[in-house]
């Protein structure tokens, strides 16, 4: 078997190396791609344009995944937070932590794409500031805002508006690649709708990150 392995990774690497198109009579794809769209970040030029079907479905699976953890951990009985362990050193550390990771939040997804990042990357990165901030400084202040701000409805709401137009630019290519064209390539306010999704898809990905890791916390404790 392992030498059937070597055989194999041989033929692979040869086979790669023969396809090399050397001389550049094959046309670059992802150049291609960034000269149709108008949008720098060819990442999310593609998974926001060329393959958006593919990323209606990663945004469902995802959301089904935030469903099944938050029904899986609900029979278990929640964990006291009294007696969560707070040190002022560390909440003021955590609470600068929680504003910049909504600033570079902002930034990611509004400038998704033109540098790098997008919604997905923008969603982990708020998440991953606010349940730091809760498990290291006051999980009950950090969690209040769920219901405060309504994150859930703004999820619910998130989702409808991402598969609306996600329709609406697989329905009417043409559309839309005419709103890509008369922007202005590098610009934040261009893009035609794939900044809206990135925003959108960073407040879902958001939603359904902190839903998970506050579904674990409550059940499992803070540190």
């Amino acid at each position: 078997m392992k030498v059937l392995g070597v055989i194999a990774a041989i033929a692979i690497f040869f086979a790669v190396l023969v396809s090399i198109d050397t001389d550049k009579s094959i046309a670059d794809p992802v150049k291609a791609i960034v000269e149709r769209t108008n949008v720098p970040n060819s990442v999310t030029a593609v998974y926001l344009e060329t393959r958006l079907y593919d990323t209606v479905f990663e945004v469902i699976v995802f959301s089904i995944t935030a469903i099944g953890v938050a029904t899986l951990l609900g029979s278990l009985a929640r964990a006291p937070h009294e007696n969560q362990s707070v040190f002022h050193s560390v909440t003021v550390y955590s609470g600068g932590l929680a504003a910049l990771s909504i600033t570079l939040f902002l930034y990611v997804v509004l400038n998704g794409h033109v540098s790098p990042g997008g919604g997905f990357v923008g969603g982990v990165v708020l998440a991953t500031g606010v349940v730091t901030y809760g498990l290291t400084s006051d999980f009950k202040r950090a969690s209040s805002h769920y219901d405060r701000l309504r994150i859930k409805q703004l999820e619910s709401a998130s989702l409808l508006v991402i598969f609306a137009l996600s329709t609406l630019i697989m329905l009417f290519p043409g559309m839309h690649s005419r709103l890509l064209a008369s922007g202005t390539f590098g610009s934040t306010l261009s893009g035609g709708l794939i900044p809206i999704l990135n925003i959108l898809v960073g407040i879902k990905v958001y939603a359904g990150a902190w839903k998970m890791s506050g579904e674990f916390i409550s059940r499992r404790g803070t540190l």
